[in-house]
This record gives C-alpha cells, structure tokens and sequence, in this order.
C-alpha cells in the first residue's frame, strides 16, 4: 500500500512521537482499513516510517476520517514518562487528557463533537475512582461514584443521573470500540472540576480539588461580603455566575468555586523560541535602596543603561502626618540617570515592615489638610534630589478611599504639572472595576488615567507567596488586565508592569517565599531537574525535592516569558512596559529589549 498517497502529520504527545494518516472522508474504513489489513501492513508502515523519519523514533500510527480517529497502530511500547517537547513551541493539535495533573494515555483519543469533548469513559471513570459496566446489549454505561450513578446510551441524547433524566448537546459515541462520552457532563454530576484548554487542546480534569457549592444568597449580603467570607475575588464570583452588575438578591443562588492549586498545563521546551527585541518608547526600571553598599539596581542600571529610558526610585515612605521619609536617598542612582539623560522618578509608598500600611494611607489621602502637605512635600523633595517627576505606588487601599486616591492624584498634576514635573501612578491590576474589590476598588482607571501623565499597571502576583501555588503572570491574566484597562486608559499613556522574579512554594500552598531566576538556577545545580516550560500560561516552572525531601514547585518570569508580554504590549500600542525590578533580572532578560 502506498502510503505516501495520504496526507500525515508527525506530532510529538506526552514524550513521544505519533503519526496521523489522514484517510479519505468518504472511506469506508471497516472494508478498506480493518485491523486485520492493518496488522499486515505494520511492517511495510514501519519500512516507511524509517524511511521518512530515519532519525525519530514513532510509537504509534493514527488513522483518522474527518475528525475521528478510526484506529490506532501502536508500534513501540507506550512510555509512562512525560518529557518537554523537543523541536518546537507549536502544539499538537491532537487532544490530550489530564487527570489529577497526569496525563492519561489511550488507544482512542478525546474528540469534539457538536462542540463538547468526547472522552473514553472507562479511562475517565477508572481515573477518578469510579466503578464503570457496560452493558453490551443496551449499548449503556453505568458510572457509579460515591451517591452518584450515571447512566449514558450510545448514539443517545438522553442520559439519567440518579434516575433524573438530562439531555445532553452531543451523545455518546462508540470509536474504535471505545465509547466516547460529553467529559463536562460526567465530570459535573460526580461535582467533580473540570477544564477545556482550547489553545493547548487539553481537558483538565481534578477531583481532588475542592468541589463548587452553591450559596443562597441572605438578608445584607454583599457580592463582596461572600467573596471575602470563601476567600474569593468578587470578579471570579461574577464571572462564575454570569453576573453583569454586583446587584444580588435574597433567595439568589450563586455558584461558589473554592481556591485551589493551579492545575499544569502541557509541557514544551525554551531551547527553540526565537528571541526578539522589543522597542519601545519607554523602557522603566524600578528600582530599590535597601541599605548603604545595596547596589543591585545600580548595578543594572549601568549595565543596561542604552535600553533603559526612565526609573521609579523606591525611596520615599508616607509619615502619618503628611511628610516623607527616605533612609536611604538613591543619589549615585539620580546622578547617573541625569547623566546618560535617562528620566529618574521618586517613586513615593505607603511600604512599612515590609508590608503596604493601608490605615496609614488612609488616613492621610483622606483628610484634605495632610493629603495638601503630602503633595507639597512631593514637590519639596523632587527639587531637593533632582527628580523629573514622581511615580504614586500607594497600595492597598480599601474601596471606600476611591475619591480620595483620585483628588490627590489630580493634585498633584495641578501642583507639579505646571513645573513641568510628570505625575505617574502605579496601579494594581484587574480585569473589571469592581467598586467593593478590596483590593482594586479604589483605583478608577478612567479618573487616574485622565489626570495622570502615565499610568503602570502590575500585571505581576497574579499569584503570590500567600496564597496558592501559580503563574507570577500567566499570558491568559495579563491579556484580560490590559484589555481592560485600554478602554479605560489611552494606550499611549500605559506601561505593562514585567516581573523579573518568581515564587518558591511547597506543593501544598505553603510556605510560600519570593525568589530570583538566579537563586533558581543554584537550584538547579543543588537540587537536580530542569526548568519546563507550561504553554497554556506562557511562564516557566520549576519542581524540585528540598533537604527535608518535601516536593516544592517554583513558578517564576523569564526572558521566554516576558516575550509574549512585550509582544502584548506592541499589539496593544502602549507606551511600554515597566520592569520589576533592575537587579532582579538575569543578563539574558535584556536580548528581549531593543536598544533606544
């Protein structure tokens, strides 16, 4: 048979190498392709694919009709073990199946239907604990887990949990003698969660994680009050339950899904990304003083000092009494920056043992006398150092100082403007302006954005040390962030906060701690491993075994990662981006960034 006459492609799955032969829509497969054909022509199959591909080593042969995947030829012995993709960045369009963060192999692979995923039901059933009969005759599955039983027909649209019947959008199906059932609709009767990865073609499937609930919405309740009671953000709560406004009503059930451990996406290689460099009209660097001789930013600084346009010099605190205080003036910092014409900011904080003092922002923005004072001791010390303007990080605050946080913004233009000093305010991000958010409520993009000269937005800790395990910022986050906040802000005054850090938790969520790529790389050489990259969130990870032997896992920002931002960034036509912080960084982070 010439094999050769048929479309193929090679794809690389789970560490190892497939390869589909397209066969004609119209074939009738049973006549022309059986098993018993196919046996026969394994060895004339594995001539040619020593021939075609003398270099690589393929597993198995996969015969698809259209979408369907008719047979399946296994010519290696499946491996258990996952690698990262070596050649290429670009997906298998195949679709894989998840469980409990390991990939489950079978003869038959997930397909869509009518647009729902098709999955094998006894893998899935037996992967989640779940007691599988197919009765043969009746062509039905019963699924049984803990009080729930399924029952699923073939080429049927009925199916019946508990007794209670259910239509389903598309039926079950037999192919290749495996019965492919709609995965949402098992996984959400067992109330188990359940993902589709469109981009990387994955279903996610994790039945430790803790199960949704519904809450029934009482007399002065709150969106934002039963966000905070589950430890949830008011937007997933809207987003959950298809909320337009954060109006609810007593009697409303809300869908609730509680915090949990970010489930792994599929894994590819770093080594073939091509690396471009990225211009902008503002490349901003912050950067810190912690202590006499702390140098690191400085460092950076003159190090990259042709691709670095401006600093934010974290140096001034807020006092309760509307003055500021500096331990540690940056003046080597300032002076250089004057020299290479680089724009030096004094970046001004409510930062106090190293967390941001929220009662004593508050008070201050709050009582129109000190918030007077702070913007003239703003102007005071921009003078006295020699700054070119001020960058406002107050963070923190509660949604009910939203005005206050606006006024003095607009008053400080109204002092400084004048002078011909910029006034530039760092803002944490989001996706949607929740007015009771407590933590993004009192930052109105659109007011900020119309008084100050330019505006940073975080897009970084999207997850963070306290909380649970996760991308520092996955693509998929920063993308929504600056949608936002570009209908709210001109995209010609925004720059995209980069992060040049990451964060090292255990499994488990604990312990949580921040950590630099260089620290990284030593436990690479401590530790063992390699660094493996998730394509669903665009960012790098890293999983290690510490000295006590607890499994720990790092997810962090790179060069690779801060790519795909930059490139955000260019498509959205900002300003630039802003980088968190110099000294952080690794040498290879600035190929990604153009010279000025």
């Amino acid at each position: 048979m010439d094999w050769t006459s048929y479309a193929q492609r090679l794809i690389y799955e789970n560490g190892e190498y497939h390869l589909i032969i397209y066969l004609p829509d119209d074939v009738e497969f049973s006549k022309e392709f059986g098993e018993q054909t196919l046996e026969k022509e394994k060895n004339n199959i594995r001539k040619y694919i020593e021939k075609t591909y003398p270099t690589i080593k393929v597993s198995s042969v996969k015969f698809m009709t259209g979408s369907i995947i008719a047979a399946t030829l296994m010519l290696q012995s499946p491996s258990t073990k996952t690698y990262a993709a070596a050649s290429s960045f670009n997906q298998t369009n195949s679709i894989q199946l998840r469980i409990n963060n390991r990939y489950v192999n079978s003869d038959t692979s997930p397909v869509i239907e009518n647009g729902r995923v098709l999955v094998p039901i006894r893998i899935v059933g037996e992967s989640l604990g779940a007691y599988v009969h197919w009765k043969s005759k009746e062509k039905v599955a019963v699924i049984k887990k803990d009080d729930t039983t399924i029952e699923l027909q073939a080429n049927s649209t009925k199916a019946f949990v508990n007794g209670k019947v259910h239509f389903l959008d598309a039926a079950p199906r037999i192919y290749n003698g495996r019965l492919m059932v709609p995965i949402r609709f098992v996984s959400e009767s067992f109330k188990i969660p359940v993902d589709w990865d469109h981009k990387a073609k994955v279903v996610l499937i994790n039945s430790s994680l803790p199960k949704a609930s519904d809450y029934l919405v009482q007399k002065g309740d709150t969106l934002y009050g039963i966000a905070s009671k589950h430890k949830v953000s008011v937007s997933d709560l809207m987003e959950w339950n298809k909320l337009k406004s954060e109006t609810i009503y007593i009697g409303q059930l809300l869908r609730v899904v509680p915090p949990s451990i970010i489930i792994e996406g599929p894994e590819v290689s770093l080594d073939e990304m091509k690396i471009i460099a990225y211009k902008f009209d503002t490349v901003l660097g912050f950067t810190v003083k912690y202590y006499e001789g702390h140098l690191s930013s400085y460092n950076s600084l003159k190090n990259n000092n042709a691709k670095i346009t401006d600093i934010a010099s974290f140096s001034h605190g807020m006092r309760i009494d509307g003055s500021l205080e500096t331990d540690y003036p940056p003046e080597e910092t300032i002076a250089y920056s004057n020299q290479k014409e680089i724009n030096s900011l004094m970046l001004i904080h409510n930062a106090q043992g190293g967390r941001f003092h929220k009662e004593l922002a508050e008070e201050v923005l709050e009582d129109p006398v000190l918030r007077d004072k702070l913007v003239k001791s703003v102007l005071a010390e921009i003078e006295k150092y020699g700054y070119n303007g001020v960058e406002v990080d107050i963070e923190g605050l509660g949604p009910d100082s939203r005005a206050e946080y606006t006024s003095f913004i607009k008053e400080l233009k109204a002092e400084l403007g004048p002078k011909g000093y910029m006034v530039s305010a760092t803002l944490p991000a989001k996706t949607a302006d929740y007015l009771r958010d407590n933590w993004t409520g009192a930052y109105d993009y659109k007011a900020i954005g119309q008084y100050a000269d330019r505006v940073i937005i975080m897009t970084y800790d999207e997850h963070w040390s306290g909380g649970v395990p996760g991308p520092v910022a996955s693509y998929g986050w920063v993308e929504k962030v600056i949608n936002y906040a570009v209908k709210e802000i001109p995209p010609q005054k925004l720059l995209m906060g980069i992060a040049a850090y990451g964060y090292d938790w255990s499994i488990d969520g604990k312990n949580g701690k921040a950590v630099t790529v260089s620290e990284i790389n030593n436990y690479l050489k401590k530790y063992g491993g390699k660094i493996l990259w998730n394509d669903t969130y665009k960012v790098p990870y890293y999983r290690y075994k510490d000295e006590n032997g607890d499994d720990r896992i790092v997810w962090f920002e790179n060069l690779q990662s801060s790519q795909f931002k930059m490139k955000l960034a260019k498509d959205k036509g900002l300003q630039g981006i802003a980088i968190w912080r110099l000294g952080l960084e690794t040498k290879d982070f600035w190929n990604g960034i153009s010279n000025k």
